[in-house]
């Protein structure tokens, strides 16, 4: 599989392995001496996740920093990004099965770095593929929607829509993360919530019938660990999808784990297209190649 195929398959992907995991009225962090104090964890998702949303909607960018298993290849990497809506910016540089892959995401418009391998199968000298999210086109616009909800899921706060949705808080404790003092929970989450939040009526029929019979009527729920800081912001989320998999019948899987962890809360993001020069339709340039 060339590198950028196996970016976007692994990316799509991914976007099942990071969703996942709650009130206390007013809880809040306190002033003293002038820094913030941390307050009483929450005892429900939707108090947790009001909480931290007014934190990472506010300051819009973060970077973060991926380490998961899947079933298909090891993937490490990371995400910077501002999120705004059409104005958001991305740039993710991620390592799949020892390859690396960077794409981008500027002005509605998805660049993926093509490695010389893909050139020449490709037959261009151009050192990126453009993928248009508004194109008229079926194909780029299926590939660039993949694509898209992939990045989204780097998003702080949508994963905290989809864990308040989804989600409870099955524990939690204050303790350190790296010097930090931070409320730790422990949660789960429901797959078929979350399988519906996110899959919502982008599959066809037939995927869905059978992504429904593999789950049957079984209750399954995913473990999932997350550390706020005073400020509600998420430092670091974990996940294991493992038991999951294997109740789903896929005995093959082996571990399904990932870790995000964020910072740079707040930090200007400068990302640009590539070169117009150094630019070609990625559709259009698997279509000449006849894939």
């Amino acid at each position: 599989m060339r590198a950028t195929h196996r970016l976007i398959a692994v990316a799509a992907a991914l976007t099942l392995v990071v969703t996942g995991c709650g009130t206390r009225p007013g809880a809040t962090a306190e002033n003293k001496g002038g820094e913030l104090a941390l307050a009483n964890p929450f005892t429900d998702a939707f108090g947790l996740v009001e909480a931290a949303k007014q934190g990472t909607r506010k300051t819009k960018s973060s970077k973060t920093t991926i380490d998961a298993i899947t079933k298909d290849a090891k993937v490490t990497g990371t995400l910077l990004a501002y999120y705004d809506g059409p104005a958001s910016k991305i740039e993710a540089n991620m390592t799949i099965a020892g390859e690396a892959g960077v794409l981008r995401l500027v002005d509605q418009t998805l660049y993926l770095k093509l490695p010389p391998s893909e050139q020449a199968e490709l037959k261009t000298d151009k050192a990126w593929g453009k993928i248009e999210l508004n194109s008229a086109d079926p194909r780029a616009k299926a590939m660039g929607k993949a694509l898209l909800r992939s990045f989204e899921m780097g998003d702080p706060a949508k994963q905290l829509e989809l864990i308040e949705k989804a989600g409870r808080i099955i524990r939690s404790e204050q303790t350190q993360l790296d010097g930090v003092p931070v409320n730790h929970y422990f949660v789960e989450y429901d797959v078929k919530k979350q399988i519906e939040l996110f899959l919502g009526g982008d599959v066809p029929a037939d995927q869905r019938a059978e992504i429904e019979k593999r789950l049957g009527d079984k209750d399954l729920r995913v473990p999932a660990e997350l550390w706020f800081n005073a400020e509600q912001l998420p430092l670091k989320l974990t996940m294991d999808l493992t038991s999951v998999m294997k109740s789903a019948g896929a005995s093959e899987a082996g571990e399904v784990k990932s870790t995000y962890t964020y910072s740079d809360w707040g930090t200007p993001v400068n990302v640009t297209a590539p070169p117009a020069a150094e630019v070609a339709d990625y559709t259009e340039l698997l279509k000449k190649a006849g894939n």
